[in-house]
């Protein structure tokens, strides 16, 4: 066999291995036949490559929403939660459900609340707990402020020290309401509870303290021998007289200004707080004893058996209520008007409701002695039983009244607070 003869059969048998042809799998891929030089294997490394990171990039891409929906995702409600008004001494409680919305449990939970000694939790299923998904858990907070104004703290839960939730936490503490009343014939003016306990003497040498009105920081009662108006702070303390030479009788207060009624003269009077630019406000009435006041009208009661209305500035006076015996102590709140009426016989005396506008005149309590000042605060009545010597309460529908203060010797003039 010749050399000739020799390559020929050599290129056959390396035609028929497949060498240089291209095979089904190489035409079906666009392969070129022929020897695979290094030039060309590494284009085609390099094509290969290419789709493998791009088919990579493909699959963390599809993969990252996915992993970040199984991370444990943890949330408080109520939140933000706002324990609202808290009597100091008294307590408030919350409870906050911890949920996992996420698609992973999360790790041993600690839960804290940094912040201030009033808010303290008092029972908690979720510390060392792993919260799985959709599961929940629960911690119950309480609110106890030792004294007054706004207090804020962080409900926090965490994971190996990683915060997953925390809830913003709001209390105000608030002083406790008082009942206070004037003595006409001991000259006092005392304090106590709004259940009557716990009453003390805080102003004493006062000539014939009469009626009594409050404010948020303020006591104030008339005088009516001494003809004086004064003041004192809600502890008694700070007396002064903010204004004299006037019989005064009833006293009310708002925001701005201190209104009571000059009965032998038969007018209405008006001064700033502390006293300053006395004004007749209406006059030509019937000896007026008590006065109450509310955010857009004055009324008073008359000697003649009214209870009258005017606006803040006296205009537009007006009869609301006729035909009562002996009206005395008077009081207002958001919807009704409230008074004592004497009926001068022994156990006659009642106390009244009507609405503001005089209408539906209705009986609250009756058998009362000699009924006297009215306050209302608190979802309560209270009034004085003057020769009875008692200071009385009873539900805003005239319900259950019953003795809060008994053997004083001449209680006139009462007022409650709202702290």
């Amino acid at each position: 066999m010749t050399n000739n003869h020799t390559r020929r059969a050599a290129a056959a048998l390396h035609t028929a291995a497949g060498a240089p042809a291209r095979t089904a799998r190489q035409a079906v891929r666009g392969i070129p036949a022929g020897p695979r030089t290094s030039r060309w294997w590494r284009r085609v490394v390099a094509a290969g490559a290419g789709g493998m990171l791009a088919a990579g990039m493909m699959v963390a891409a599809a993969a990252g929403p996915a992993a970040a929906g199984t991370a444990p995702m943890l949330a408080f409600t109520p939140s933000p939660s706002a324990y609202g008004q808290v009597t100091v001494g008294q307590t408030a409680s919350q409870t906050f459900t911890l949920a996992n919305s996420g698609g992973m449990a999360s790790r041993a939970l600690t839960v804290t609340l940094p912040g201030p000694a009033g808010f303290t939790i008092t029972a908690d299923t979720c510390t060392g707990t792993s919260l799985g998904p959709g599961k929940s858990c629960t911690v119950t907070v309480r609110f106890a402020p030792a004294a007054a104004g706004t207090a804020t703290a962080a409900l926090t839960a965490a994971s190996d020290k990683t915060v997953l939730a925390t809830d913003s936490l709001s209390g105000t503490g608030v002083l406790p309401g008082h009942l206070y009343w004037t003595d006409f014939i001991a000259g006092t003016v005392t304090e106590a509870n709004l259940d009557g306990s716990n009453p003390q003497v805080i102003v004493s040498g006062q000539t014939s303290p009469s009626e009594m009105a409050v404010d948020g920081s303020h006591i104030y009662w008339s005088d009516l021998d001494a003809g004086t108006i004064v003041e004192a702070n809600l502890d008694g303390t700070g007396v002064q007289t903010l204004v004299s030479g006037q019989e005064a009788n009833g006293v009310a207060v708002d925001g701005s200004h201190l209104y009571w009624a000059s009965a032998n003269v038969g007018t209405i009077m008006e001064a700033n707080l502390d006293g300053t630019g006395a004004q007749t406000l209406i006059s030509g009435q019937w000896y007026p004893g008590e006065v109450a006041v509310d955010s857009s009208h004055i009324y008073w009661a008359t000697g003649n058996g009214t209870i009258m209305e005017a606006n803040l500035d006296g205009a537009g006076a007006q009869t609301l209520v006729s035909g009562q015996s002996e009206p005395s102590g008077l009081a207002v709140d958001g919807s009704h008007l409230y008074w004592a009426d004497q009926n001068g016989s022994a156990n006659g005396g009642t106390i009244m409701e009507a609405n503001l506008d005089g209408t539906a005149v209705t009986t609250l309590v009756s058998g009362q002695t000699t009924p006297d000042g009215v306050a209302v605060g608190s979802g309560h009545l209270y009034w004085a039983d003057e020769f009875a010597g008692t200071i009385m309460e009873a539900n805003l529908d005239g319900s259950n009244p019953r003795t809060l203060a008994s053997g004083l010797i001449n209680p006139v003039g009462v007022a409650v607070s709202s702290q």
